[in-house]
């Protein structure tokens, strides 16, 4: 018997597919932890001087180097703007950037273009001048104007005196004086060190930020329980029955997902103007607008989830069941519910992360007051508008820390097997 006659082809090679593949999700991920690296890298995590005004008037200066006049042994710190090379010092060390002691009188600033404008930044570190204590709150003068604000933090250090050691709230402030509170110092202390908090220690210690943090986590644990109240029996209603309609119904649900939050606030908003005067006065800018815009949106992703999980248990389960003497309401917590266990976790986890992303329904809905209406979005929002950039980065940095957590624990407790 002869040999079979090959038919001249053979398979291609699966690698162009598979690369292809694997470089436009990457590509994606690549994106993302970018994103989160950029987050990460972008804050400066050290302390930072307490510094006096600035030393250099923006593009003044046109001509070449120029000489700027110090105090000898006297700390600055200098940051390199667009056309600068760097700072030269008296023993013709170079420096880019960061905190230096003067050694003489002078320092020059080297431009990179001489026909362009200096744009670098030069400052003196602000030196304590004198200690009071009145009423266990101290205040402090420096010689220079330290430009610190009321509200915001201060690290203190090598005072050597019980209760100064640490971080403290500014509680007043002026030009060339700080006043804080102390704990337990009758005295004032002979010498102390000051420096800025890196910008997760000021958020974490803020009472603002962390009224957000607060309200975040209980407005976005109510509205998952409530999300979840909801979503069980649409998402079974929709999964096990078929009546008059249900297109309708299934547009409806899918309206908080393709509309703009805005809208969705918006919406709330004008729906509350035809409530009774006492709903409207309890819910609009109160916090119970925060957990209703909240479930607005996170319910929709619930309701899609538990349909989708009810879709993947079969009917055959629940029939048996019911053959055997179970009525609709037995089958349904005895044999429906243990197995769509893995998709009632991965639907809260869904809705409570997505309630803590939540922001445009909140702000039109329930407004952004401090210590009432504030949630984390909203806290980086406020940020932002004040020219804090380093605080919203670190409000962000909080969100992105707890949906990490949550997760995580979800993961843990069983939701793999729904988003492997």
């Amino acid at each position: 018997m002869s040999d079979p006659v090959p038919y001249g082809f053979s398979v291609a090679s699966d690698k162009p597919f598979l690369i292809g593949l694997g470089v436009l999700g990457g590509s994606y991920l690549l994106i993302i932890a970018a994103m989160v690296l950029a987050d990460l890298v972008f804050l400066n995590y050290s302390d930072q001087p307490v510094l006096g005004p600035e030393m250099v008037r923006q593009g003044r200066y046109t001509g070449g180097d120029v000489t700027v006049p110090v105090e000898v042994n006297r700390n600055y710190y200098f940051r390199a703007g667009k056309n600068e090379r760097g700072l030269m010092l008296s023993d013709q060390r170079t420096i880019t950037g960061g905190l230096f002691e003067a050694e003489s009188g002078e320092v020059v600033l080297r431009p990179r273009e001489p026909g362009k404008p200096i744009t670098a930044s030069l400052r003196p570190e602000a030196r304590v001048l004198g200690i009071a204590v009145t009423n266990h709150v101290a205040t402090l003068t420096t010689d220079v104007a330290h430009g610190l604000l009321w509200g915001e933090f201060i690290r203190v250090s090598d005072a050597g005196e019980p209760g100064w050691d640490g971080v403290r709230e500014i509680t007043d402030t002026a030009t060339n004086q700080i006043s804080f509170a102390v704990v337990g110092a009758a005295e004032p202390a002979a010498k102390l060190s000051l420096s800025k908090p890196n910008p997760l220690v000021q958020a974490l210690r803020s009472r603002d930020i962390r009224f957000s943090i607060k309200l975040s986590l209980i407005s976005c644990t109510l509205t998952t329980l409530l999300s979840l109240w909801v979503a069980v029996p649409i998402g079974y209603m929709m999964s096990r029955f078929g009546f008059r309609g249900k297109p309708l119904i299934d547009t409806l649900l899918d309206i908080p997902i393709v509309l703009p939050p805005l809208v969705v606030g918006l919406s709330l908003l004008i729906l509350f103007r035809y409530m009774p005067e006492w709903l409207s006065d309890a819910v609009v800018y109160k916090w119970p607008a925060v957990v209703l815009a909240q479930f607005m949106v996170a319910c929709a992703f619930a309701v899609r989830t538990m349909r989708v999980t009810f879709d993947q248990i079969p009917q055959r389960f629940e029939q048996v069941a019911l053959t055997l003497g179970c009525n609709r309401r037995q089958a349904f917590w005895r044999v429906i519910m243990p197995q769509a266990r893995g998709g009632l976790l991965a639907a809260g986890t869904l809705a409570w992360a997505r309630a803590l992303g939540e922001f445009g329904p909140i702000l039109v809905f329930a407004g952004a007051t401090r210590q009432k209406t504030e949630v984390l979005p909203t806290s980086a929002f406020l940020e932002l508008q004040a020219g804090r950039t380093e605080g919203m980065l670190a409000v962000s940095l909080i969100m992105i820390a707890a949906a990490v957590v949550v997760f995580i624990i979800a993961r843990t407790l069983g939701m793999k097997r729904i988003f492997a």
